[in-house]
């Protein structure tokens, strides 16, 4: 089945730029939009604030940076910035916000995990409510 939409997340990290690079791989030959969404928790006691490039120059270059890095990979991209409490209930709602029928996230190191504790509890969310399908990624070693 060919993607239209795929949503990923990215914080800048070399992490985040490797999953970047794998979903612009599955993205091109579809010639399907890529939205690179960076989110910024913010705790119960802040209200969420507006996104504001001129107030938060770091946050504007880091996903400049994320875009020509798909340009240069043959994927138009956009990216948008999101204020969150919780990060995998924003990612739920972003990808269908924006239509997203792929959504590509980093999965933590299952062997760095704790003995007996589950999925990430961000992961874990996502995989319950997405609407679309989901391709976790492990980081590279």
């Amino acid at each position: 089945m060919p993607y239209k939409h795929a949503l990923t997340v990215f914080d800048g990290s070399p992490e985040s730029e490797n999953l970047l690079d794998m979903v612009c791989g599955v993205v091109r030959p579809h010639r399907a939009q890529l939205t690179i969404l960076h989110i910024k928790l913010v705790p119960l006691t802040e209200p969420l604030p507006k996104y504001d490039p001129a107030a938060d120059p770091q946050t504007a270059a880091l996903l400049r940076k994320a875009e020509k890095f798909a340009e240069k990979r043959g994927v138009k991209a956009a990216s948008a910035v999101r204020y969150a409490r919780v990060l995998g209930s924003a990612v739920v709602a972003e990808a269908r916000i924006c239509g997203a029928d792929l959504l590509a996230l980093l999965a933590p190191d299952i062997e760095k995990q704790p003995p007996n504790q589950a999925l990430d509890s961000d992961i874990e969310i996502v995989l319950r409510k997405a609407t679309c399908a989901v391709m976790l990624c492990r980081p590279s070693r």
